[in-house]
Formats: structure tokens, C-alpha cells, sequence
């Protein structure tokens, strides 16, 4: 192989490991999550590292449709409660300030979603629902980039289903769109 196709290799690999766990994720949980976002008086949405970059970017999604999502640790978020939903994403489960977001979520009265890769890890474990992205990889960062890949296109298909149901205004949709930039 030459060197200018080492990263097209790579690449193609990295979708074929991605498109195994997206075959294996919990499709009826993440149904479940679209289901759940719009009961919930307010979402806030946590993760760490390249996971919470996921969390945002749905947190971003929702808002764009119009949901109050909230990013735990900002200025501007406000306090949870009953009535209140926690999506957290780790893929180990074992992130520290994720799964103490998330178990203090639940001391508040909020209901925990738990994205992750692990259904036996401490997240899992506490959350009121799990759903798993079954990334398994042997190399740590091979892993946690399937994971992240796989949680951030199964949270825009969560996505997709939630705008449909909500029917979603377009023109509504494009007036919450960032215009700062």
C-alpha cells in the first residue's frame, strides 16, 4: 500500500468498525430517549472529554427543536429537579465527574439516561436507563472513537425520529440557529 492511501485505509476501517456497532447499539432504547425528551420539563445533557463534545452537540440539536437542554457546569444552567432529564455519555462508564453528574441528577429527582459502552459499568448501574453502544475494541483509543462515532450518529437519528414527531417548523428551526458567527 502506498503511503497516500494509508489514511483512505484507515479510514474505511474506522466506518466498517463504526457501521458493526451501529448494527448492535440498543435501537428500542434509544426509541425510548426520543420518547422521553419531549415529556421532560428540561434536558441537560453531560459527558467528558470527546463524549461530552457528543453530549453538546445533541444538547444543540434539541435546542435547535425548540426543548430546553442544558449543559451541567455552565453559567447559565439552572438547577434540576423532578420532572428533569440527565442524557450522560461514557463509554467506559467509569468517567468521574460524568457518573457523579449523573448520580446527583438522581439524588435531585431527574431521571438518568445513561449512553455507554459498558451495561455492567458504574453508570449503567445507576442510571434509570441505560443504552448501550457496544464499541469493543482492544486499543483503548480505537475504542473510544467508535464509541464516540457510533453515540453521535445514533443521538442524530434520535434526533430525526424526535423532529418528525414534533414537526418540526423549518423556519422555526433556522430561527434558533446560532446567527453570531
Amino acid at each position: 500500500m502506498s503511503d497516500r492511501d494509508t489514511v483512505r485505509v484507515a479510514g474505511q476501517d474506522l466506518l466498517k468498525r463504526i457501521a458493526t456497532v451501529m448494527d448492535q447499539a440498543d435501537w428500542p432504547g434509544l426509541l425510548e430517549l426520543a420518547e422521553m425528551l419531549p415529556r421532560a420539563r428540561r434536558t441537560f445533557v453531560t459527558g467528558a472529554g470527546r463524549s461530552g463534545l457528543v453530549a453538546r452537540s445533541f444538547g444543540m440539536r434539541l435546542m435547535h427543536a425548540g426543548l430546553p437542554t442544558f449543559v451541567p457546569g455552565e453559567t447559565i444552567t439552572p438547577a434540576t429537579g423532578p420532572g428533569d432529564l440527565l442524557v450522560a455519555i461514557s463509554c467506559t462508564g467509569a468517567t468521574g465527574i460524568t457518573d457523579y453528574i449523573a448520580r446527583r441528577a438522581r439524588q435531585l429527582g431527574a431521571t438518568v439516561v445513561a449512553l455507554t459502552a459498558e451495561p455492567e459499568g458504574l453508570l449503567a448501574r445507576m442510571a434509570d436507563k441505560a443504552v448501550i453502544i457496544p464499541a469493543r475494541e482492544d486499543d483503548i483509543v480505537l475504542r473510544a472513537a467508535v464509541f464516540e462515532h457510533a453515540a453521535s450518529l445514533c443521538l442524530d437519528a434520535v434526533f430525526n425520529v424526535l423532529s418528525e414527531r414534533l414537526k418540526l417548523d423549518l423556519s422555526a428551526y433556522r430561527q434558533r440557529h446560532a446567527n453570531l458567527e
